[in-house]
C-alpha cells in the first residue's frame, strides 16, 4: 500500500499523529530531498529503507514503489 504523508511546515512536532504513525510503520520511505526536515526521518523503524527522490529518476521512483 502507498501512503502520502505531508510534512506540513517542516517542524517535526507539527506532523499529524497519523503521519508519524505511518512513518514509523513504513518499510520504504521516498522523500523529497531538501524539502523534508531530516528529523522527520528519525521517526522511521530501524529496518526502513530511505530513498531521496531528488537523486532518483522517475523510473527509479516507480520501480521503488512497485
Amino acid at each position: 500500500m502507498v501512503h502520502f504523508v505531508g510534512a506540513g511546515p517542516g517542524a517535526p512536532d507539527l506532523i499529524t499523529v497519523r503521519g508519524a504513525r505511518l512513518i514509523g510503520e513504513a518499510d520504504v520511505i521516498i522523500y523529497a530531498g531538501s524539502l523534508v526536515n531530516p528529523a522527520l526521518l528519525e521517526m522511521k523503524k530501524e529496518s526502513c529503507r530511505i530513498c531521496d527522490s531528488a537523486k532518483m529518476t522517475l523510473e527509479e521512483v516507480i520501480e521503488t514503489i512497485k
